[in-house]
């Protein structure tokens, strides 16, 4: 399953894709070392994992619209060599058990969004968190998609409420997290639409 939208290609991770997996890992601020070992079982465990690459084309040869690796560190730790159409974003999704004692109940979380930040302000975030609710969709038709953010990060913020999200919550804390300050944040299923 391979999807184009605006402004992005996105498709699911797979195995081979471990080394693109930890590239964009590791601009969370983690090792490389880290990175290359979350990234394999991070695309085995979860249901749903996305990468989305810029597309290929008139913008590709755009200097302005090509993200270098040279942009991206980790890049030339991993081994991605100059591929253009390398993954820049990463998101997915799992279903989170409930817990009886918060009062929670079980939910799909989306996993993190992660965009190098060469690839920002173009809408991919905002496509990548699309793909993701459809393919939670796909899995679990009619069920509501969670997210938390940091309120801090007002362009993360931003990006969920442009791919549908509201705010369902405040909260300092959440499965077992900590957090200063952080939304819940929640994308209705098909059902309430």
């Amino acid at each position: 399953m391979s999807a184009t939208y605006p402004g992005a290609l996105i498709r699911p991770a797979q195995p081979d894709d471990a080394a693109r997996v930890a590239r964009l890992l590791a601009l969370r601020g983690i090792t490389v070392e880290e990175a290359l070992e979350q990234a394999p079982r991070m695309i085995a465990a979860l249901p749903v994992l996305l990468l989305a690459s810029l597309p290929l084309g008139p913008a590709a040869d755009d200097p302005q619209a090509r993200v270098e690796d040279a942009e991206a560190p980790a890049s030339a730790d991993i081994g991605i060599g100059d591929d253009a159409s390398a993954p820049v974003a990463l998101s997915g999704a799992f279903l989170l058990p409930g817990d009886l004692e918060e009062g929670r109940p079980e939910r799909w979380m989306v996993s993190g969004l992660i965009v190098d930040p060469a690839a920002r302000r173009r809408g991919i975030g905002r496509a990548l968190l699309a793909a993701v609710a459809s393919a939670v969709q796909e899995v679990a038709p009619g069920e509501d998609l969670f997210s938390v953010v940091e309120t801090a990060n007002h362009a993360s913020v931003a990006t969920h409420l442009a791919a549908g999200f509201e705010t369902a919550a405040h909260v300092d804390g959440y499965a077992g997290l900590v957090f200063d300050d952080a939304l819940l944040m929640r994308l209705p299923g098909a059902a309430d639409h």
